[in-house]
């Protein structure tokens, strides 16, 4: 597998944007896009966008019903739409499956994927034989939603993992994520023992470490991995750092902005 590692570059307009590493295969590739927490609030409403989340598509460029998002559930379920779809058939479609935390979208199919993060790690997927996108929601329950997704672009695309191309996002980190003794032997069993860092207080998840080795035993083609830890960053939300009661849900976002069209 192809690695690079990154620290997190200053933003611009309220929003990060990431390259996918690999060797691209001519076509112009879709944008990995993450708000910042000076840019609001991104929280998913059924209503419509709220007015951080207004700002941010109107600034890139982008019509809210070009954006489809997610009621998100911490699971490791990942949603690979066939043909045209809109936000409400999207919804009911993730609702009629229990939930749903990742999307992912054909190359032509003229659209944004999103989800909100606060510490959880955005993910965003590229499959460079077909071209489809799209972004992943993995907190500590839904770690091996990666696997999820590559295993459907396969059934879908006929693409090995060594086609596909991933983008690990700012995420809190082992320095800030204790948890409880059961959760951390209950990830390191399923994850391997470097999923789990000691700390002060007691054991600490380390999800990037967790996405990194399921990366490398799956074989993807090529990994940039965002070193950020979002509760130690000012500039990222962070349920822990900011408290439930106001933290910042950023949107991360993939497709293809205007101008930048697929060809």
């Amino acid at each position: 597998m192809d690695l690079h590692r990154i620290g997190l570059a200053p933003g611009s307009a309220g929003w990060l944007r990431f390259s996918f590493p690999g060797k691209a295969a001519g076509a112009s590739e879709p944008a990995a896009l993450l708000s910042l927490r000076s840019a609001g609030d991104m929280g998913f409403d059924r209503a419509g966008p709220g007015p951080g989340r207004e700002r941010l598509l109107r600034g890139l460029g982008l019509e809210a019903g070009a954006v489809l998002g997610l009621e998100l559930t911490h699971s490791r379920r990942v949603l690979f739409p066939a043909g045209p779809i809109e936000q409400g058939s999207l919804l009911d479609l993730a609702a009629a499956g229990g939930g749903a935390d990742g999307l992912i979208l054909g190359r032509d199919s003229g659209l944004f994927a999103s989800v909100t993060v606060a510490d959880c790690m955005p993910i965003w997927i590229l499959d460079r034989s077909t071209g489809a996108y799209g972004v992943l929601h993995s907190g500590w329950k839904g770690t091996g939603i990666l696997e999820e997704a590559v295993g459907l672009l396969g059934r879908r695309g006929g693409s090995g993992p060594g086609a596909i191309s991933a983008i690990l996002g700012p995420a809190i980190g082992s320095c800030c994520y204790a948890v409880p003794r059961e959760r951390a032997e209950s990830f390191a069993s399923e994850f391997g023992p470097e999923s789990v860092a000691k700390g002060p207080g007691g054991p600490r998840l380390d999800l990037r470490s967790a996405n990194l080795s399921i990366a490398r035993r799956l074989g993807l083609g090529s990994l940039l991995s965002i070193e950020a830890c979002t509760c130690c960053e000012p500039g990222l939300g962070s349920f822990r750092r900011e408290g439930p009661a106001s933290f910042t849900r950023m949107l991360a976002l993939a497709g293809h902005l205007p101008g930048e069209a697929a060809a």
